[in-house]
Parts: structure tokens; C-alpha cells; sequence
């Protein structure tokens, strides 16, 4: 068990601190984004989800890239679909806060 030392001078674990892990704090857009990131850098594409494929890798076999790219391209939709909720949720929040 690993003991942090807090603002208040006090050792505790991570529990008693509250503290969670980056990726315990993800949205799931987040999280699929991520997930594509990695699937990217598998295929030595320039990571970024907006990024443009690349090509095969050398070597790879073709049922091993359809399955990365299948995978990466769902990872992209689901990031993008919720990338889109929560700007629509932010734009009807700001167009409450702009009538009222």
C-alpha cells in the first residue's frame, strides 16, 4: 500500500485522499478516443482521431489491419458521437443561459 502525503501534513492512502486514476475520470468519448489512439499508434499512424489514415504497415498481415481499422473506426464514431452530446448539451445549457 502506497501512502500519500496530502495539503494537510497527514499520510493516507489514496482511498482515504479520494484520489482516482485519469482514466477513472474519462468520459467514454474520451476513453474510445484514446482507445483509437492506440489502435493508431499499432499501425504507426499520426495519432489524433481527426488525423488521416496511413497506410499498412509493412509486414502486417491484411486480416490483422482490417481487424485494427474496424476497431479504430468504431473507436472514432463512438468518440465522435459523444463528442456531438456533449457540445449539443453545452449548446442548449448556453441558450438557457442567454434567454433567461
Amino acid at each position: 500500500m502506497l501512502l500519500y502525503l496530502g495539503n494537510s501534513g497527514i499520510f493516507a492512502c489514496r482511498h482515504c485522499y479520494r484520489l482516482a486514476y485519469a482514466c477513472q475520470r474519462e468520459t467514454p468519448d474520451d476513453r474510445a478516443a484514446r482507445r483509437a489512439d492506440k489502435i493508431r499508434e499499432k499501425l504507426k499512424w499520426e495519432l489524433g482521431i481527426l488525423n488521416d489514415k496511413g497506410i499498412k504497415p509493412k509486414g502486417m498481415h491484411w486480416s490483422t489491419y482490417k481487424r485494427l481499422t474496424d476497431n479504430h473506426d468504431a473507436s472514432v464514431n463512438a468518440s465522435l458521437v459523444g463528442i456531438a452530446k456533449r457540445l449539443r448539451i453545452l449548446n442548449e445549457k448556453l441558450n438557457e443561459f442567454t434567454d433567461g
